[in-house]
């Protein structure tokens, strides 16, 4: 026989709000360590230049990176998968925050696009009478990158948690169920 703690027992776990109570330690390990896999590979680019162009006694800055909307693409390339996970199993219910979670990552995805459509037009022939306001265009891409690989991580632990719940948590939720119910019963006597 298996013996539940008592419902007031404090426990060191932290209770995350809303959907996030679902994701244990485990879930957001993984996510992490995706995270890092993909920043690693996704950013490759970045590293092996710097590398190399530090080889050849040259100092880029974070412009030489960023000046055509790199990191515009790179945050397509984040949010489609990302996209893909919230939207895949539609009949299976259990992602919480799938409308939201859906949302941002297709504003994020319209971000990108917008901002790379505007670089390649700067840039075609014949220029066209705007001009890029490359400080804008750095830091804005730069901010949606990071958003979109927080939203990616985010996504990736929830995926984690509806795919291999805690069964502790499951457990904990089912017996705090069956108290109220049966609190319910006795105040009815």
């Amino acid at each position: 026989m298996v013996s539940l703690p008592a419902r007031n027992t404090p426990t060191h776990k932290i209770q995350l709000p809303g959907p996030f109570g679902d994701a244990n330690r485990s879930h957001w390990s993984d996510a992490g360590i995706w995270l890092f896999y993909n920043l690693a590979g996704s950013l490759a680019p970045v590293w092996f230049g710097l590398l190399i162009l530090k080889t050849f006694h040259r100092h880029p800055g974070w412009a030489d990176f960023s000046q055509h909307g790199e990191f515009a693409l790179y945050s397509a390339a984040m949010l489609a998968p990302t996209f893909y996970v919230i939207n895949r199993d539609l009949k299976i219910p259990g992602f919480a925050g799938r409308q939201i979670l859906g949302l941002l990552t297709l504003l994020g995805t319209l971000a990108a696009t917008c901002f790379f459509v505007a670089v390649t037009t700067a840039f075609m022939e014949p220029k066209p009478v705007l001009e890029i306001d490359q400080v804008f265009l750095q830091q804005g891409t730069t901010v949606l990158f990071v958003f979109s690989a927080f939203l990616a991580f985010l996504v990736t632990a929830l995926d984690n948690a509806r795919q291999t719940p805690d069964v502790n948590v499951l457990a904990e939720r089912r017996r705090k169920k069956l108290d109220e119910q049966y609190d319910d019963l006795e105040g009815q006597q």
